[in-house]
């Protein structure tokens, strides 16, 4: 009777609750709807890893495999895998060291700027190349690098030196992705910072202007610490995805040149299942990174926190 009694008083609470909320709620059910449609439903497509996958049979009606994880042992036999796997690491260990901390520090400059125009029009600035797709970030980057027509490469012929070949050498291809990338995405990633730059207090400010701090002292002191739990977090989530590392720029900036830095496990995943329709092998392989990726997630949150005494799951 007691057991009855305490589950009747948490479903009117629950009850409550949601009567309490029921609009909150309603505004999230084309959310939900949108990542069960979309996110979760096609997650049974899965299953092609461990199967002989027929189009004509379909996914449920493909044989299964013996044994079941032979995609998987292929995908490791494959000197390409390896190589996509190293440069996926490289790139993305790259673009944590090059590319994670401009954004932050694009903030910090941005949040000393006095003026409010100012301010905006840096901003916008910033902003404008995000919104341009990488097709078109391409044709501006092989406008700049191209070897016979390439803005860079006339400057060099003027100047009397041989022309470099910057979008067939593989030694080339890191620096030009990185700069893209800053370039592309580095304004827009400021959002975040200055949204919590503009939530610090001002008095912490002011004591410091007292205590006669200037204003990289300030920002070092004060500004920095306040935003670290943004850091921290967004951090922890590019650590997670370090598999990923970018398929659409590579995707656009890449050539058959330059596959032995630049082939990443997007790219092979691309070649596997739509160039040559091997459909389970890049399903195993998407599944293979998919794994890998939430784990150093797990990884990454557990260690950080160890360091800072935040992250993620507190």
């Amino acid at each position: 009777m007691k057991k009855s009694g305490e589950k009747k008083r948490r479903g009117a609470l629950l009850m409550r609750k949601l009567n309490e909320f029921k609009y909150v709620y309603l505004l999230m059910l084309p959310v939900v709807a949108f990542f069960l449609v979309f996110s979760y439903y096609p997650m049974y497509g899965i299953v092609i890893a461990f199967k002989d996958y027929r189009a004509s049979l379909g996914i449920l009606g493909s044989e299964w495999l013996d044994p079941l994880f032979k995609n998987f042992t292929w995908l490791f036999e494959q000197e390409y895998f390896f190589r996509a796997f190293r440069n996926t690491i490289v790139i993305s260990l790259l673009k944590l060291v090059f590319c994670f901390p401009v954004p932050i520090i694009l903030a910090l400059f941005l949040a000393e700027v006095p003026f409010r125009r100012s301010r905006v029009a840096i901003q916008t600035v910033m902003y404008l190349p995000y919104f341009f797709s990488w097709a078109v970030m391409a044709t501006i980057v092989f406008s700049m690098f191209a070897t016979n027509t390439g803005l860079l490469n006339n400057i060099i012929a003027m100047l009397g030196a041989e022309r470099v070949k910057f979008l067939t050498e593989a030694r080339w291809f890191y620096l030009i992705l990185l700069i893209s990338e800053n370039w592309k995405n580095a304004g827009w990633g400021t959002v975040v910072y200055v949204a919590a730059i503009t939530n610090v207090n001002p008095e912490l400010y002011e004591v410091a202007k007292l205590d006669g701090c200037g204003r990289f002292r300030m920002m070092w002191s004060i500004t920095v610490p306040c935003i670290l739990p943004i850091i921290v977090v967004m951090f922890i989530m590019q650590v997670g995805s370090l598999l990923n590392a970018g398929f659409d720029p590579i995707f656009n900036l890449y050539n058959a040149s330059v596959y032995s830095v630049a082939d990443i496990l997007d790219t092979y995943v691309y070649r596997l299942g739509i160039a040559s329709g091997e459909f389970e092998r890049a399903t195993a392989l998407g599944l293979f990174k998919a794994v890998l990726n939430i784990f150093l997630l797990l990884g990454g949150n557990a260690l950080v926190k160890k360091l800072t005494g935040s992250g993620i799951y507190e």
